[in-house]
């Protein structure tokens, strides 16, 4: 008996040296090829890309489709027979309702945006030439009505003919055959006919998540419970009720906002005068999603699109956009999400910078949300650890105002 215990003994101190082992070569060659690495990520992602928007949008109409699910069902019952029935013909009007407030979301954006993208993108391109000119002989005239400073007025006359030559030379080389250009339609009408596949795909692996997402939910369950006890089991749990929590709640609730914003950019830009009203009030309500910095990140295009129209105006879209900015932060913002992050100003700064320069545009908008589920367990674990040495966990307990000779109970 001794034996066999010492061998087993050994035994998982021989497997799991291996583990170990194993483990630093394969951390060691995917650190040495991460290149190839990468392109593997890329094609398995752009294989499974119908999957991962049909799971996108399964999440996102899952209020919709069980809203609707509960609705149909209670009058189900008085038309079908079985309860069974009445569930699954509950679940089919549910489902076609979902599918058709995404597809009427996305056709009606896409019939609002698109015209209005390819007028103004041809408007600008045709008169940059014109706009770049105007600019240019502004500022020459400028620099030679100085009297005060010639050697200013020479500067600003050389560079304003060489910056505007190039540009004028760089509109006319490079923009203007770029809307006729005959490859670049190629290019974008493959990469629109492959998005519009992977869409169609997506739209049905959507209806199975919907229909079966119940059932996938019970699978994953069972699967947790055969293989963890009941204290491992109930906190996988519990982490993926309140991931589901955070991210449906911030996500949902951002997106709500977003188009509250842009809404009200384009009645603003109405209101105000300002040219592409439709095209910037999207662009603003799209990056809106990204929290803090969004708004801004969608009126630097915006601004430089008024600036070639008018700098008067891009200094009053300015002006509204910081406006729209404080306002949807203050009061539009928190009324909306409430305190679904559950994180300080600084550390949502801190979570859309580090996530945006990792992972880009999903990175930024994701980034909070991921943040706020680490913060939480992290904030958890150390509460945890100073309750078993019987210390106090509120960070209250823990601020010193002595420097400004204030009372911590004085504050607190």
């Amino acid at each position: 008996m001794k034996d066999k215990l010492e061998n087993n003994s050994y035994f998982r101190i021989g497997l799991m040296i291996f583990l170990s082992g194993a483990a630093i070569i394969v951390f060691f060659c995917i650190a040495t090829n991460m290149d190839k690495v990468g392109e593997g990520f890329a094609k398995l992602y752009k294989v499974i890309s119908p999957f991962v928007y049909g799971m996108v949008m399964a999440y996102l109409l899952c209020p919709v489709y069980n809203f609707f699910v509960r609705v149909t069902y209670k009058g189900g019952n008085k038309i079908c027979r079985t309860k069974r029935g009445a569930l699954t013909l509950a679940r089919t009007v549910a489902t076609i309702v979902a599918l058709t407030v995404l597809i009427g979301v996305i056709v009606g954006f896409g019939a609002l945006i698109i015209p209005q993208a390819v007028k103004s993108t041809i408007g600008i391109i045709t008169e940059l030439p014109d706009k770049l000119t105007t600019a240019a002989n502004f500022i020459t005239k400028a620099a030679a009505n100085s009297s005060k400073y010639p050697a200013i007025a020479d500067t600003l006359d050389k560079y304003a003919g060489t910056i505007s030559t190039k540009l004028l030379a760089y509109a006319q080389t490079t923009l203007t055959p770029k809307v006729g250009a005959l490859s670049e339609v190629t290019k974008g009408i493959i990469v629109t006919l492959r998005m519009m596949l992977n869409f169609m795909i997506g739209i049905i692996v959507c209806a199975y998540f919907l229909n079966s997402k119940e059932k996938f939910k019970a699978q994953t369950k069972k699967l947790i419970m055969a293989t963890m006890n009941k204290k491992h089991s109930d906190e996988v749990f519990d982490f993926a009720n309140f991931c589901n929590k955070t991210f449906g709640g911030f996500i949902n609730g951002k997106i709500i906002d977003s188009i509250i914003i842009g809404f009200i950019c384009y009645f603003l830009m109405r209101i105000i005068g300002l040219p592409y009203p439709v095209l910037i009030s999207t662009i603003v309500g799209i990056t809106n999603i990204i929290p803090f910095f969004g708004p801004f990140i969608g009126a630097i295009p915006g601004a430089a699109l008024i600036f070639l129209v008018s700098p008067l105006q891009c200094l009053y879209f300015i002006i509204m956009i910081f406006a729209l900015q404080q306002f949807d932060g203050n009061i539009l913002g928190p009324a909306i999400l409430g305190e679904t992050v559950g994180i300080a100003s600084f550390w949502v700064m801190f979570s859309i910078i580090i996530g945006g320069g990792f992972f880009g545009f999903l990175g930024m908008v994701l980034g909070v949300p991921v943040f706020a589920i680490i913060y939480y367990y992290f904030r958890k674990w150390v509460n945890k650890r100073l309750e078993r040495k019987s210390m106090p966990s509120a960070t209250e307990d823990y601020m010193d105002f002595n420097k400004y000779d204030i009372s911590r109970k004085d504050i607190l």
